[in-house]
């Protein structure tokens, strides 16, 4: 028998996208150092190309963070539907999970671009919306 989904169950979805998130932060925070090291024409940690890769691979797992929490949001909407409350706010949610996974999308799609062109001067503020 199919255990129904509880709030808990959210809240526990939730915090596993959070400790995810954070790792991606401190991700992106060495790889802006790192950026700093190159342009400084000091010993980074990654090379140019290693960099750009590894922002890249960076952005993905931000997509995929973006794509749990949207699943949490839309598990909480079906358990409020069924308790019979007010839907106001999980459709409010849902819809911010939505903006944010279009601007993951457009964020991989400029890693990508700067990967083949090998640019580095990628727009870092993407990463920190996320």
């Amino acid at each position: 028998m199919k255990k129904k989904p509880t709030e808990t169950t959210v809240i526990d979805i939730q915090l596993i996208a959070s400790i995810l998130s954070i790792i991606s932060f401190i991700a992106t925070f060495i790889l802006l150092y790192n950026q700093k090291l190159l342009e400084e024409k000091k010993k980074p940690f990654f090379s140019k190309k290693q960099t750009l890769e590894l922002v890249n691979l960076n952005r993905m797992f931000v997509l995929i963070i973006v794509l749990i929490f949207l699943g949490a949001n839309e598990l909480h909407l079906k358990i409020d539907k069924e308790k019979g409350e007010d839907l106001k706010f999980d459709y409010i949610d849902i819809f911010s999970s939505i903006l944010t996974l279009i601007v993951a999308l457009l964020a991989i799609y400029s890693s990508t671009e700067a990967l083949k062109n090998n640019n580095l001067d990628i727009d870092n503020s993407i990463d920190e919306a996320l």
